[in-house]
């Protein structure tokens, strides 16, 4: 192998508030991650970009197609509550995971505010359930206090970047 193509797709996360580029590279490749989920503490942040930093992963992950046509924006990530996937039509295409991790996270958050729902970022214990059912079905129920930190966490360790007023981004519409 001399080249990893990643394909995520674009979902809200219980734990880590979202899985796009990152997450599925170190959740894809190392075994046992669940460790890092204990309610209602996620250990995602900095634990997901750590694990991108280790080689291969870090040289070897070289393009990133995430396929956002059907945008998971609660209940993630293994919802199949229809309610929650909205098809937002987009796909995201780039050489930083980071940046479009963040990116990501920019139209989770947009589309999870339009519905009324909490922040990925919210702390709030109310939010806080143990009762999976609830989380799927309920928008404004956590199974953690969820952990998006991880996004400029793997900035940090120069995984890519993550300040959005630095990330060149454009847009392609197709008729």
């Amino acid at each position: 192998m001399t080249k990893i193509i990643n394909v995520p797709t674009m979902k809200d996360h219980s734990a880590a508030g979202v899985t796009g580029c990152l997450k599925n590279l170190g959740y894809g490749t190392f075994n046992n991650v669940d460790r890092s989920h204990r309610r209602p503490f996620s250990f995602t942040d900095p634990l997901i970009g750590i694990m991108c930093s280790v080689e291969p992963l870090r040289s070897k992950a070289v393009l990133h197609i995430m396929d956002g046509t059907r945008m998971v924006w609660h209940g993630g990530p293994l919802t199949q509550n229809q309610d929650f996937i909205f098809p937002s039509g987009l796909i995201l295409v780039g050489t930083d995971p980071v940046a479009m991790d963040t990116i990501e996270l920019e139209q989770i958050e947009t589309k999870r505010s339009k519905e009324g729902a909490p922040s990925v970022w919210s702390r709030d214990p109310q939010s806080l359930t143990n009762d999976g059912a609830a989380f799927y079905q309920d928008a404004t129920k956590n199974l953690y206090y969820r952990q998006p930190h991880h996004i400029a966490a793997a900035g940090k360790l120069g995984l890519g970047v993550s300040d959005r007023k630095l990330i060149e981004h454009k847009v392609i519409h197709i008729a």
